[in-house]
């Protein structure tokens, strides 16, 4: 059965020093006894052990304090907040068990229960489910340690998934956090489609990325009617033959034509009669051959050709400088990059070979125009390719629009298009996540259900121990047990206890007790009721953790012995106990009962000591666990011990000493053992100090002075217990009293001072 090995940390826990972990304490044994001077921290200690009896925080002990105790199976317990798994094997008597257990004015103790020989089937069954309960707490909490680690996994990996969703997003003033993450897993539909490629992926994130839409682009407009109407011109003026009105002149030299025109214009015009060029007279035979030559018809060919020329020329210009205008693959919107790259490389190939069929159709006319007598030889194709290549380019510019309109939608809905771009990268992170995550989810939900299933069965396990506890309990033979404990603690019968309807009813010579018993009945009453409710409930000793403070008090020599004896004996088979004292005759007794169980091997036994000091530059008191000093281990008398602690003192000289706050106590009490030996009787201090002073000439009246003064302040005391109250001497004051102690001492008793300075010298 597992007992506690150590206290591995402490902080805040009251006058007890905070310790860590890599700070070693003696290990506690089976029988651990622990001697400390009132206010030394003892009811703390034991407070802290009851919060294992309860399996939660002490009230009494500080709010915010934490502790750790380790078992020597490695379990550990926890405050503030797990404690559980010990409360049916830690039993702790001290004044906070009294309270709760004995009202002393009413004469009444609460209910205590003890199991009879006819129920020990019931008993063992009762003790089993116990066990069996232990185990299954503790399984318990070793799987929500599980529960908790699991849970930590998964709100890391959630932490860091939205992390990884909200680089992507880029939300702005918005936040994606774990949470938002965990209710997309919960609410948005995703599947394996949902999971894209990088490149995909990107354009989204370039999508999340801006901070407004792209601008809103113009679509490409091209003169398809005129290119065809253009084709068709150019094609009719090449082939166009002016016929038989044309003179010999105008077929020999074309290219003369339009001069030839322009001069008759402008001599009919100006009524010359002779040639400007030459000087020669224009007969009325020529005019007439002129005009008929050059009448409207062709005219009107030159016009239609100037007409036709200008008009391609500027629908080949617009074209060509259309091309430079149109969008660019940079201000589209980023998903339709692609496709429109595509569109304008077919757009521009389509647009090539039209550009060089509107340029040939501009060389004819241009041609026409220099010889309009003269047919025009080309290289345009038929009228159905011609209309087959404008409805390729046609086509062409209508995908590369459709994109453009794409854009301009994205444009006008652009908030929408950005959040769609982000739900497709949540989908995204999740569908890539997917596996991962749900292999956590059910890994945490397993761990959770192993701990319901296993509170079920607690809590069926308490609900037998109930049923079973109810079938167990009789009160009579604990009133009987405690009755006789109480008679032989005590040396006579007058006080009883009685079982009644609740608990139990304390008697003096068969009537209810009205008043108080005094304090050595009532720590017989309560550590005999104590023990009696040990083995309550079907419990067995041996399984039992004892923790038992302060057992005496007020009790004169035997009584005292008695108690020792009865909870040595009575004790002894449980799985392990504490005895927390003040009392040096108390100590001795258990000191000398376990002295030998200290030295086997292994031991069985360990002798602490509270130590309290104040650490320089602390005004407050501070505890520490240490081995019981080894002039307290090695002697009945407190004397060796309060003589090293003086000459401890008077070794730190001028400098601070953490004990100096317990000189005035100890020096006083070293003076009265050393006056009683050297001036027997019954004399009051002061009148044994002067006598002796008188018998030592050689001592500075200032020396007797200063003890004088520490016999005023210090009160009283025949016992170590009050050692460590505050005095009222100061620091000055107290070294002068050291030092005028170990003068007088020196001076009447040198023998007696130099074996003392021998065996109790200041490092031990």
């Amino acid at each position: 059965m597992a007992t506690i090995e150590t206290i591995r940390t402490l902080s805040g826990v009251g006058i007890l020093a905070d310790k860590a972990a890599r700070e070693n304490i003696p290990p506690f044994r089976r029988y651990n006894l622990v001697y400390g001077f009132n206010g030394s921290g003892k009811s703390t200690l034991s407070r802290v052990f009851a919060c294992l009896e309860a399996g939660k925080h002490h009230k009494d002990l500080p709010t915010n304090c934490s502790f750790e105790i380790a078992l020597d199976d490695g379990a550990t317990f926890k405050a503030p907040n797990a404690l559980e798994g010990l409360e049916s094997r830690i039993c702790v008597f001290n004044e906070d068990f009294i309270a709760r257990n004995l009202w002393w004015q009413e004469g009444r103790a609460s209910s205590i229960f003890y199991i009879s020989e006819e129920q020990s089937d019931l008993a063992a069954e009762l003790r089993e489910f116990r066990t069996t309960l232990t185990e299954k707490v503790r399984l318990r909490e070793t799987e929500k340690k599980i529960v908790a680690e699991r849970e930590r996994t998964l709100k890391s990996y959630r932490t860091e998934r939205a992390k990884l969703v909200a680089a992507s997003l880029h939300l702005g003033n918005r936040r994606y956090e774990a949470g938002q993450l965990e209710k997309d897993y919960e609410k948005l539909s995703y599947n394996k489609g949902s999971q894209l490629e990088k490149e995909d992926l990107d354009l989204l994130v370039d999508v999340a990325r801006l901070s407004a839409p792209p601008p809103a682009l113009k679509p490409i407009a091209i003169d398809f009617d005129g290119v065809r109407k253009t084709m068709e011109g150019a094609r009719h003026f090449a082939e166009l033959s002016i016929g038989t009105m044309v003179l010999d002149e105008m077929e020999n030299h074309p290219s003369m034509v339009p001069w030839l025109k322009t001069g008759h214009d402008y001599h009919s015009v100006n009524g010359l009669e002779s040639c400007l060029l030459c000087g020669s007279s224009i007969s009325d035979v020529r005019k007439k051959k002129l005009a008929e030559a050059l009448d409207d018809r062709l005219s009107m060919l030159i016009s239609d050709l100037q007409e036709a020329n200008m008009k391609a020329s500027v629908l080949l210009s617009r074209i060509m400088s259309a091309a430079g205008v149109w969008p660019k693959t940079a201000e589209i919107e980023l998903q339709l990059r692609g496709r429109y790259t595509a569109a304008c490389h077919n757009t521009e190939n389509a647009l090539l070979g039209l550009i060089s069929l509107l340029e040939e159709a501009s060389r004819i006319f241009t041609a026409r125009l220099e010889q309009p007598t003269t047919a025009v030889a080309h290289t345009l194709p038929a009228r159905e390719e011609i209309a087959t290549l404008c409805k390729a380019l046609e086509d062409a510019i209508a995908v590369q629009n459709a994109v453009v309109g794409e854009h301009n939608d994205t444009f006008e809905n652009f908030s929408k298009r950005q959040e769609d771009a982000r739900e497709a990268i949540r989908k995204h992170y999740l569908a890539e996540g997917h596996d991962k995550y749900k292999e956590l989810m059910q890994s945490l939900a397993r761990a959770n259900k192993t701990v319901s299933f296993i509170s079920e069965e607690i809590n069926k396990l308490e609900g037998a121990i109930a049923e079973l506890s109810g079938k167990v309990r009789t009160h009579g033979p604990a009133a009987d047990r405690i009755t006789k404990l109480i008679r032989a603690y005590l040396g006579h019968g007058e006080l009883t206890i009685f079982a009644a309807a609740e608990g139990y009813e304390l008697r003096r010579r068969d009537k209810i007790v009205k008043g108080a018993p005094s304090e050595g009945e009532k720590t017989a009453i309560a550590l005999c009721y104590f023990i009696s409710s040990l083995e309550a409930d079907g419990r067995s000793l041996t399984d039992l953790i004892l923790v038992i403070d302060d057992p005496i008090s007020s009790l004169d020599t035997k009584a005292m012995n008695f108690a020792c004896s009865l909870i040595r004996s009575r004790l002894s088979s449980a799985a392990q106990l504490f005895i927390l004292t003040h009392n040096q005759h108390c100590m001795n007794e258990f000191k000398k009962g376990w002295r030998n169980q200290t030295k086997a091997e292994p031991p069985t036994a360990t002798l602490l000591y509270l130590d309290v000091s104040m650490p320089d530059g602390s005004e407050a008191r501070s505890t520490r666990i240490i081995g019981l000093p080894p002039h307290l281990s090695a002697y009945d008398s407190e004397y060796h011990f309060l003589c090293h602690k003086v000459l401890q003192f008077e070794a730190s000289g001028s400098g601070y000493s953490e004990y100096w706050f317990m000189m005035p106590n100890v020096m006083r009490r070293v003076l009265e053992i050393f006056l009683a030996f050297k001036v027997p009787g019954s004399h009051p201090l002061q009148q044994k100090l002067e006598s002796l002073a008188k018998k030592c000439l050689g001592i500075d009246e200032v020396r007797i002075k200063a003890l004088e003064r520490l016999i005023q302040v210090e009160s009283h005391s025949d016992s170590l217990d009050d050692l460590i109250s505050h005095s009222s001497m100061t620091i000055e004051e107290t070294r002068d009293a050291n030092a005028a102690l170990l003068e007088l001492m020196a001076a009447s008793d040198a023998d007696h001072t130099k074996a003392i300075r021998r065996q109790c010298k200041a490092i031990s």
